[in-house]
């Protein structure tokens, strides 16, 4: 299908939006790592469900171990190192914010692929500045996450903008990481983008249930069910993020791999601010503002400059 890859990261944009806002919801009133693990615990099984029915097998039974290896390494880094300050900067400074923020992994994609001894071209560090120079407008236009919680403080504002930015490296390391496993590996077919999803997903859970239970938070996700407007929020978060946009983001990485547009489709998929905008002036009355709107634009903007001048 032509631009299967563009449309599906565009998709992709569009069901972060709507994740990150329900699930921004369901960890001010639950606590963050309540609905990271609900978020987890209900996706497993849905997404196991889906691979059945479309593949017909919920598990990669033909994956090597080197293409497993890479799908669980990206799980690890985007579904759980990058999503435990991501959760955190959700219930704490509000998912407008942290999209601004989460923006930039798309030249952190650049980042790691320079230090891998891609070394990026002149005009991608002038995208990369361009994006900077947009997060930075935003940060200082006024204090969105107020609107969003007022009884945030100083330290924990802080701690939010530091975990959106984890989420943010968390998210280019994984994204990255699961193009190996998607290729295929000598004599082995490359694993679907759904089951690769299953996979990531998979290692998700094991790693943050353990981490959990470490800390005595083993059913930290017991106050989602005890809170009628978290468990809502938090079931159409599951629906539209780990389910629809992690496996459609898969998708979308696949076929840029292909096509040799990864750089494109990256930059489509970091138009979630665009799209977060009119969302958080409705539903906690955030001011766009030429300064804020100048910000978000620029920092897409740089996004899609530095990708696409790769």
């Amino acid at each position: 299908m032509p631009y299967l890859g563009e449309i599906t990261s565009l998709l992709v944009a569009v069901c972060w939006t709507v994740s990150s806002t329900a699930f921004a919801v369901a960890s001010r009133a639950a606590g963050p790592l309540a609905a990271n693990q609900f978020r987890l615990h209900a996706s497993l099984p849905m997404l196991l469900l889906l691979a059945m029915a479309l593949l017909g097998a919920p598990w990669p039974a033909e994956g090597t171990g080197r293409q497993l290896g890479f799908a669980a390494a990206s799980g690890l880094c985007g579904l759980v190192l990058g999503d435990i300050g991501y959760f955190y900067a959700l219930a704490k400074i509000g998912p407008r914010l942290c999209s601004v923020i989460l923006v930039s992994w798309p030249a952190c994609v650049v980042g790691i692929e320079a230090a891998q001894g891609r070394a990026p071209s002149s005009q991608v560090l002038a995208g990369i500045g361009v994006t900077l120079a947009g997060v930075v407008l935003v940060l200082l236009r006024g204090r969105d996450d107020a609107r969003w919680d007022a009884r945030v403080t100083p330290r924990q504002r802080l701690l939010g903008l530091f975990g959106a930015g984890l989420g943010s490296v968390g998210q280019a390391a994984g994204f990255v990481l699961a193009g190996p496993a998607m290729l295929a590996d000598g004599a082995a077919p490359p694993i679907a983008p759904l089951h690769c999803t299953v996979v990531r997903m998979a290692t998700a859970v094991v790693v943050m249930q353990g981490v959990a239970m470490a800390h005595g938070h083993g059913l930290a996700m017991r106050k989602v069910f005890a809170a009628p407007g978290a468990l809502r929020s938090a079931l159409l978060g599951a629906a539209f993020g780990p389910i629809g946009g992690v496996w459609l983001s898969m998708v979308a990485r696949n076929e840029a791999e292909r096509s040799g547009h990864v750089g494109l489709s990256s930059a489509l998929m970091a138009t979630t601010p665009l799209f977060m905008m009119p969302v958080a002036w409705k539903l906690y009355g955030a001011p766009i503002g030429w300064f804020g709107a100048l910000g978000t634009a620029l920092a897409v903007g740089g996004v899609t400059w530095c990708l696409l001048a790769r």
